[in-house]
């Protein structure tokens, strides 16, 4: 991150986001969005914080992505980084979005989808066609099951409801540099979300 040029922004902070704090003291820029709080859980001089929900429409509560990257001045030329866990309303605002405006503006996106509950067929349909469209212009370079929710166990595979996913612009992606990880759990990079319980593994059926 030492040559990183670019604005972070996290969309959901809630009273804790270790995140924020981590690239904020990288010297990274950090803009937050969150309707729930009524500041910032850090004093930090790379934070900027503002109460708002993020929406599909802009208005005195919430606030449009679009809206976002045009009031901060995102621009094209730069490497930003989106981080989004908005406890599923992800949904929708993908499902109003322009996905080339994505593609522009961030090289980086960081999910915590919620609701990936295969029992919700029709549930299961929209949001397949949401990551088939971000598919498209993003690849996913890592993933984490959130170990505190609804968890499936089936064919000897366990599943958790909330996945945390990494992706990264396609147009960046070295092939070269992936490597498969046993478990698909990183040391020091993956913690489990409710300590008390176990870490959820990760296999592919391949």
């Amino acid at each position: 991150m030492n040559n990183f040029k670019g604005i972070a922004l996290s969309l959901g902070v809630s009273v804790s986001s270790p995140w924020d704090l981590d690239i904020a003291n990288m010297g990274i820029k950090v803009i937050e969005y969150d309707g729930s709080i009524e500041r910032c859980p850090y004093n930090h001089e790379n934070i900027i914080f503002y109460k708002k929900y993020i929406g599909k429409q802009n208005n005195e509560n919430t606030i449009t992505l679009e809206q976002v990257i045009k009031d901060n001045k995102l621009e094209i030329t730069q490497d930003n980084i989106l981080q989004c866990d908005i406890e599923n309303c992800e949904w929708e605002m993908l499902e109003n979005i322009d996905f080339d405006i994505l593609n522009k503006y961030f090289s980086q996106i960081i999910f915590e989808f919620h609701g990936c509950n295969p029992e919700e067929e029709l549930g299961v349909a929209l949001r397949t066609e949401i990551l088939e469209k971000l598919n498209q212009y993003f690849v996913p370079i890592h993933l984490h099951f959130n170990n505190h929710g609804k968890i499936f166990y089936s064919n000897q595979l366990f599943f958790s409801t909330t996945l945390e996913v990494t992706y990264l612009r396609k147009s960046m992606l070295n092939f070269d540099s992936f490597k498969y990880k046993n478990n698909g759990i990183i040391l020091n990079y993956d913690y489990p979300v409710y300590p008390s319980n176990p870490e959820i593994p990760i296999r592919f059926n391949f």
